[in-house]
C-alpha cells in the first residue's frame, strides 16, 4: 500500500532526527535538555509547595467541598425549595386587605346625584379565611417539603460527587508523576547502556548498528517522557480545578481499605440502596409528584371560605344616621367549580405524567447505582490482583535486566536484548503503578456509590447549609 510505504519513511525520517540530535554530543556528555525534560536533570529545582498545597486526599476534598461552585448553585436550590415551602403555607392563612377611599362634591359633575351620601372619607379592611379547599392547600404544603428534603439530598449528591473528584485528582496526580519518574528511570537506563554500547564500539568489540539501536532507544525514551509529563500537566490543571489548590510536591498515596468494609458486592449493593443522596432524592421527588397530584385532584372540589369587612365612614354630611357610619358583615361562602377552562382537567393530566416521569427518573437512578457498584467492586478485586502480579514482576524484570547486562558485557546477549530488557522493567513499573491508581479510585468510586465517601474521609456528611 502507497500509504503505508510513505508512513514507513516518515516514522524513520523522524527517528533518525532524534538519532542525530543525540549523537551531537559525546556519550560520555549525553545529556537530555529543554523545558520537557528539565525532571531528568540532577539541579532540577522542584516546584514550591505553599501553606496552600493539598497533600493528602482528606485536604484535597476538604479545599473541593469550598471551592466547588456546583455545591454553592446546590445550596440556593435548597433556599429557593424552602422559599416555595413558605409560599405553600400561605394556602392556610387569611388574605386581609385594608383600603380607603375619599369623595368629595367638588371632584363630581352636579348631575351625579345617587353618591351624595357618599361624600368624605371611607375606611375599610376585609378579610378571607379558607376553611376547605378540597385538601389541595395540605397536599401542596407537603409536596413543597418533599421539595426542600429533595433538594437536601441533591446538596448531599453534588458533595459526594465533588470528593470523589476530589479523590480521583488527587490520585491522577500520584499516577502521573510515578510515571514521569519511571519513564526518567528509564532514560538514565538507557543513557547509560548507550555509553557502554559506544565504548565497546570503539574498542572494536561492538558493531556500529548497536550504538545506533541505543541512540534510537533513547530517542523514543525522549518522546515518551515527553507524553508523560504532558500528562502531569493536564492532571495537575484539573486538580487545582476541582480543589482550587495547587498539588503539593509530596502528595501522600492514600492505603484506606475501603473495599474491605463491605463483606461482599451485595452487601455494598444493600448500602448503596440504603445510603445513596442520589436514590433518595429521586423518591422525594417521587413523593413530591404524587402529593401534587392530589393536590390536582382538589382543584375539582368545593371550597368553603370565612369572609369578612368592616368600612369606617368619615362623611361630611350631617344628616346621614349615625348608624350608617359603620359598616360589617361576617359571611360564610361556598363554591363549586363547574368550569375553570379546562385548567383544572389539564393540572391533573400532567401531575400524572409527571409522576410516570419521576418513576422513570427513580429506575434511572438505582441502575445508574447498582452499575457503578457493581463495576467498582469488579474493578477493585482484579486491580488487587494485577497490583500483586506487577510487583512481582518489577522483581523479576530487575533481576532480568541485571542480568542481561552481565551477560552483554561477557558478549553473550546482544544490546538490543539489554534495551528490551529494560523496556520490559518500565514497563513493569508503570503497570504497577496503574494497578494502584485503579484500586484506589474504584475504592473511591463504590463510596460514593454507596454513599458513604463522606463518612469515610470526613467522618460526618459535612454540609454547606
Amino acid at each position: 500500500m502507497p500509504g503505508l510505504g510513505s508512513s514507513k519513511i516518515v516514522l524513520l525520517t523522524a527517528l533518525c532526527g532524534f538519532a542525530s540530535l543525540a549523537h551531537a554530543a559525546t556519550p560520555d556528555e549525553v545529556r537530555i535538555r529543554g523545558s520537557v525534560y528539565a525532571a531528568y536533570e540532577k539541579d532540577a529545582t522542584p516546584p514550591e509547595s505553599g501553606a496552600a498545597a493539598a497533600n493528602t486526599v482528606v485536604s484535597a476534598i476538604r479545599a473541593a467541598l469550598n471551592h466547588n461552585p456546583q455545591i454553592r448553585i446546590a445550596v440556593a436550590q435548597k433556599d429557593a425549595a424552602k422559599a416555595e415551602r413558605f409560599r405553600a403555607l400561605g394556602g392556610f392563612l387569611p388574605n386581609i386587605e385594608a383600603s380607603a377611599t375619599f369623595t368629595d362634591e367638588s371632584l363630581r359633575s352636579n348631575t351625579l346625584q345617587t353618591l351624595t351620601d357618599q361624600d368624605g372619607t371611607t375606611i375599610g379592611v376585609t378579610a378571607v379565611q379558607p376553611i376547605f379547599q378540597g385538601l389541595s392547600a395540605i397536599n401542596r404544603f407537603r409536596a413543597a417539603k418533599a421539595r426542600v428534603s429533595q433538594s437536601d439530598l441533591s446538596l448531599l449528591a453534588t458533595q459526594q460527587q465533588t470528593a470523589l473528584d476530589a479523590a480521583r485528582a488527587h490520585a491522577a496526580v500520584i499516577l502521573a508523576r510515578a510515571i514521569v519518574q519511571h519513564r526518567i528511570d528509564n532514560m538514565a537506563l538507557v543513557s547509560q547502556q548507550l555509553t557502554v554500547t559506544d565504548k565497546r564500539q570503539k574498542a572494536g568489540a561492538q558493531s556500529r548498528t548497536g550504538v545506533e539501536q541505543a541512540r534510537m532507544r533513547l530517542a523514543q525514551a525522549q518522546v515518551d517522557l515527553g507524553a508523560a509529563r504532558a500528562r502531569l500537566a493536564e492532571e495537575e490543571a484539573a486538580f487545582i480545578r476541582i480543589t482550587g489548590r495547587e498539588p503539593a510536591v509530596d502528595l501522600a498515596p492514600d492505603d484506606r481499605d475501603i473495599a474491605g468494609a463491605f463483606g461482599s458486592v451485595d452487601e455494598a449493593l444493600q448500602t448503596a440502596h440504603n445510603n445513596s443522596p442520589v436514590i433518595a432524592a429521586a423518591d422525594e421527588a417521587l413523593n413530591a409528584a404524587r402529593l401534587e397530584k392530589n393536590a390536582a385532584k382538589g382543584d375539582f372540589a368545593p371550597r368553603l371560605t370565612l369572609e369578612g369587612s368592616y368600612f369606617k365612614r368619615y362623611g361630611e354630611d350631617q344628616a346621614l344616621a349615625a348608624a350608617r357610619d359603620e359598616e360589617y358583615q361576617l359571611v360564610a361562602r361556598m363554591s363549586l367549580p363547574i368550569f375553570r377552562q379546562g385548567n383544572n382537567i389539564a393540572g391533573l393530566r400532567g401531575a400524572a405524567a409527571t409522576i410516570s416521569q419521576e418513576q422513570g427518573q427513580v429506575r434511572v437512578a438505582v441502575l445508574a447505582i447498582e452499575e457503578t457498584v457493581a463495576r467498582s467492586w469488579r474493578q477493585w478485586t482484579e486491580a488487587v490482583a494485577r497490583a500483586k502480579a506487577a510487583k512481582a514482576g518489577i522483581d523479576a524484570a530487575t533481576l532480568s535486566v541485571k542480568g542481561l547486562e552481565m551477560e552483554y558485557g561477557a558478549g553473550q546477549r546482544t544490546v538490543i536484548d539489554v534495551l528490551d530488557g529494560q523496556r520490559d522493567l518500565v514497563i513493569a513499573q508503570i503497570n504497577a503503578s496503574q494497578a494502584e491508581f485503579e484500586m484506589r479510585v474504584s475504592q473511591y468510586e463504590l463510596a460514593a456509590a454507596a454513599g458513604v465517601i463522606l463518612d469515610v474521609f470526613l467522618g460526618d456528611h459535612t454540609r454547606m447549609d
